[in-house]
């Protein structure tokens, strides 16, 4: 038999029961829909992190302490100036540094009061974060140095305070203190990775915050962020921090008072949840394959049972055993692949969508369309060659007496 014939007749049988070709279908389209749009999704994700984990590089790492070996209302030991000196002195390639120390308080310009994130922050978090400044400056380092009360503000809160008029310049109270507005930023993206401040958030030059928290001048870090010129220099620093460290502040409970982290053990970390989810929705997928092709199986058997006349007729004319076996088995492919093409549109369909609510980058691969094909002939072989043995097996003789 001609494989053309064979799809001739297949589609004529489909049309003779739309209904139930297309119940038929209906596991191989989620099924395949499923694959697909997880495969979209899951490279729009990686992409996305990739791109967002770009824009800090590999280069940044940051030191904080070890919360793990601290019992509940156990001090902790915190970084001081003199640890941050031997920092910016005994560590080549380091071309940024910042701590971060936020709490929230009220901040008021004229009759207008607004709760808020104060972050104090050095000069250099604007550019460890790629904060773009809308208009006005950052901090300097004579800011930090003479303790002049600027601030830099979010959009939203410039909004909420200031409304139409320009912020830069204004005079906003902040911790009773009267501080002058230097900068407005960009509006804040949210990404996979940031420093948790929002588009509300008030910037102020750290010492202020740190005189808040512990009534003096003195800063101790919670957190301190450092980004070096190259990978080499990264990995350099963080032997040299944590022996540093350790021999400074010893081992508290037989552990390390302090962690130092680097951006490249969070992509490992997303990349291992993703793989995790992405292996659950295709075990789902699987199982919603093997239940199709059930489903596939079973129709074609009804088929046999229903067409035992046509085939002893066939058979009767001259159609051999092989034939038979060609007809059923084209069938039930046919049926597996057009489910599998209708379920790569709804599944890109899908992805389209998901990938435009999150604002991730929609990339379709045809390595994966191929593939879908591939499982889709794959199940339509497996679960039609039963079926279709059965129908090629049948004495002529015995098909034509069926009524």
């Amino acid at each position: 038999m001609q494989i053309g014939e064979g799809i001739r007749q297949t589609f004529d049988v489909i049309r003779a029961n739309k209904m139930r070709s297309f119940l038929t279908m209906l596991g191989i389209n989620f099924g395949v829909g499923s694959l697909i749009a997880i495969s979209i999704v899951g490279l729009a994700f990686r992409t996305s992190v990739t791109e967002e984990m770009g824009k800090y590089g590999s280069q940044l790492i940051w030191v904080q302490p070890n919360h793990n070996v601290y019992v509940s209302g156990e001090k902790r030991t915190l970084l001081n100036s003199d640890d941050i000196n031997f920092f910016n002195k005994f560590l080549p390639g380091l071309e940024y540094r910042s701590s971060i120390l936020n709490l929230g308080t009220n901040v008021r310009y004229r009759d207008k009061t607004e709760h808020v994130q104060i972050y104090g922050v050095g000069p250099d978090y604007f550019n460890i974060f790629s904060v773009g400044i809308k208009e006005g400056r950052i901090f300097t380092d004579e800011d930090i140095k003479i303790h002049r009360r600027v601030c830099i503000v979010r959009p939203d809160i410039a909004e909420r305070l200031f409304g139409i008029e320009n912020p830069l310049l204004k005079k906003v109270t902040v911790f009773n203190k009267k501080y002058t507005v230097i900068g407005l930023t960009e509006k804040l993206e949210r990404g996979f990775f940031n420093d948790g401040s929002d588009n509300s958030t008030v910037f102020v030059p750290i010492p202020f915050t740190a005189k808040r928290v512990w009534g003096t001048r003195s800063i101790k870090y919670w957190v301190y962020l450092m980004k070096f010129s190259t990978l080499e220099n990264t990995d350099r620093a963080i032997n040299r921090i944590d022996s540093y460290l350790t021999n400074k502040y010893g081992l508290l409970r037989h552990e390390k008072r302090f962690k130092i982290r680097k951006m490249d053990s969070y992509i490992q970390i997303t990349d291992r949840v993703l793989n995790i989810i992405s292996t659950l929705i295709l075990v789902i997928a699987a199982i919603s394959l093997v239940v199709g092709g059930l489903g596939i199986m079973n129709i074609m058997l009804v088929t046999v049972t229903e067409r035992t006349r046509e085939i002893g007729i066939r058979m009767a004319v001259g159609a051999r055993s092989s034939d038979i076996l060609t007809q059923f088995i084209i069938e039930a492919v046919t049926l597996c692949l057009l489910g599998g093409g209708v379920g790569i549109l709804f599944g890109i369909g899908i992805a389209a969508i998901a990938c435009a609510v999150l604002k991730w980058q929609f990339i379709v691969s045809f390595l994966y369309v191929l593939l879908a094909l591939s499982i889709s002939t794959v199940i339509g072989l497996i679960f039609g060659i039963y079926p279709a043995h059965k129908a090629s097996k049948m004495m002529p003789i015995e098909a034509l007496r069926v009524e």
